[in-house]
């Protein structure tokens, strides 16, 4: 615990993106996970890799690419995460608010 800037990777500039690993493989701090051209994207953290985006999409500089749980082994990347589950919680609660309403 106690990443948060740390454990999302961001494009290092415009490119073509290939993932050098999956979504539940367990990397080391400064491995190269994925390249965009050229340039090669290094882990800030050791963990899993819970998110990943697909290969040969066109990404500008500083886009979001992959998600790292600092975790490792114990993250659970085939279910959802407690972030997630309460944010849909609360747009399902809004749904039927404005729905009631109408």
């Amino acid at each position: 615990g106690g990443y948060t800037i740390e454990r999302v990777m961001h494009s290092p500039c415009a490119g073509v993106f290939k993932a050098c690993h999956r979504i539940g493989d367990i990397v080391e701090q400064g491995e190269v996970i994925a390249h965009v051209g050229d340039a090669p994207v290094h882990a800030k953290i050791g963990g899993m890799i819970r998110g990943l985006l697909h290969d040969g999409l066109s990404v500008p500089d500083h886009f979001k690419i992959a998600d790292i749980d600092p975790r490792g082994e114990q993250a659970d990347y085939l279910t959802c995460s407690d972030k997630a589950r309460a944010l849909a919680g609360s747009v399902l609660e809004a749904v039927l608010h404005y729905l009631s309403l109408n």
